[in-house]
């Protein structure tokens, strides 16, 4: 159980204020964190509050209006002519009994105007889930953004059995929230892990160390017997969350996984951007391939018609929020990009060998323009991501060791 997420949904359907207002709640988040689980839950648990439950398949209007049509068709004989119009009006009308409730499953589509598809009135409750998190702009208030589990969910899951409650050992659960935290508590990546222990009959602490060598092949690997999941492993997850960008933005998803996954300062890109993307504080020699490498990247994904344009650069970051495959927060004057620890496992690994020193250059290149004398809101946020490349220190050109270690020395690394 998913208390504090399970608290706000009750609380947002169930409130006693402004009954006479179309109620809706939003529930959004990355491909695989449980919003369809958990609101399916929501409909059995709470079946018997409702005078009826649709549950409609939001992937395209066209399934919106055909599932409407049916759901409302199976009331009776009565309603067996009704199109999709008569549907909507005879949903706004009030029941004698308990409000209706109808789920828009998986919202996905930037383009659906969804408000049309939804029946006036106070007479139902709309639940919304969807991968893309403009959808709260619905409802503000009564919107669920649907992140990792807690570490004690997570371990529940993991050590959940269909037979009920059994002595766990000290040891097992140590085990378990050692491996829940090498999956960053991610629901999906957590029920792959439970199903695969199933199979194997292997503990915890055993699958950990498969998890350490062979990452992406279990990460990858289906679920088996999962019935209510949508797709079938943590990888499958996100493949589906990255197909709704655009070309350029999958581009600069790219390119964040060559930093470190947490704490990427958006002031090192306007700066980098004020240098021309290529002017170092200091310059030894003559730059390397590496070096022309990666500012063609840059080009490439930031630059709009061959000019610096910030709002540009924003619309990618909304892109990016939108499919839940990042988000944002403040930090101390930047605003700071995360992305979970999978997600950035699962960008590396799908990045073809033959692009990736590109991507990698263009990282450094970046870093290396953060290396400013004068102060910068990001100086402070750029070690880790240092430290992060540090398998290629030995093979940096001189200006970017040089930048590397003056970041490392102003970060007390060194």
């Amino acid at each position: 159980m998913r208390k504090e997420s399970w608290d706000f949904i009750e609380r947002a359907v169930f409130r006693t204020e402004n009954v006479d207002r179309l109620r809706i709640l939003a529930v959004t988040g990355i491909g695989g964190c449980g919003k369809t689980q958990i609101i399916l839950k929501f409909m059995r648990v709470h079946e018997k509050r409702f005078a009826s439950s649709f549950f409609i398949d939001g992937s395209s209007e066209e399934r919106i209006r055909a599932d409407i049509i049916y759901h409302v068709r199976s009331l009776g004989t009565g309603y067996s002519q009704m199109g999709f119009d008569d549907c909507l009006r005879f949903l706004a009308q009030p029941t004698p009994s308990y409000r209706r409730l109808i789920v828009y499953d998986n919202v996905d589509d930037p383009n659906l105007n969804l408000l049309p598809l939804i029946p006036r009135g106070n007479s139902c409750i709309i639940i919304i889930t969807s991968r893309n998190r403009s959808i709260g702009q619905f409802c503000p208030e009564t919107h669920l953004e649907l992140g990792v589990m807690s570490p004690d969910e997570a371990v529940a899951l993991l050590l959940y059995t269909a037979e009920g409650a059994t002595t766990i050992s000290c040891s097992a659960r140590e085990s378990a929230h050692a491996l829940s935290q090498a999956l960053g508590c991610h629901p999906i990546a957590l029920t792959q892990a439970r199903s695969y222990m199933s199979q194997t009959k292997c503990s915890s602490s055993a699958y950990l160390e498969r998890l350490n060598v062979y990452r992406d092949k279990l990460l990858a690997m289906p679920i088996g017997n999962q019935l209510q999941l949508r797709y079938e492993s943590a990888y499958a997850a996100f493949e589906a969350s990255f197909a709704l960008l655009d070309l350029r933005t999958k581009k600069f998803l790219k390119l964040l996984s060559y930093f470190h996954w947490n704490n990427i300062p958006f002031e090192l890109f306007t700066l980098a951007a004020r240098y021309g993307f290529s002017e170092y504080e200091h310059t030894y020699i003559e730059h390397g391939d590496a070096f022309r490498a990666g500012k063609a990247v840059i080009d490439d994904i930031l630059l709009d018609e061959g000019d610096w344009d910030i709002t540009y650069f924003d619309k990618m970051t909304i892109s990016l929020q939108n499919c839940s495959l990042v988000s944002l927060s403040p930090g101390v004057e930047t605003t700071l990009l995360q992305m979970h620890a999978l997600v950035h496992a699962w960008l590396q690994y799908g990045v073809p060998s033959e692009e990736s020193s590109n991507y990698q250059s263009a990282a450094t290149l970046l870093l290396s323009l953060g290396d400013r004398r004068e102060y910068t809101p990001s100086a402070r946020y750029l070690t880790s991501h240092v430290l992060h490349l540090s398998s290629i220190w030995d093979k940096l050109h001189v200006n970017d060791a040089r930048a590397f270690s003056r970041i490392l020395k102003k970060g007390g690394s060194f």
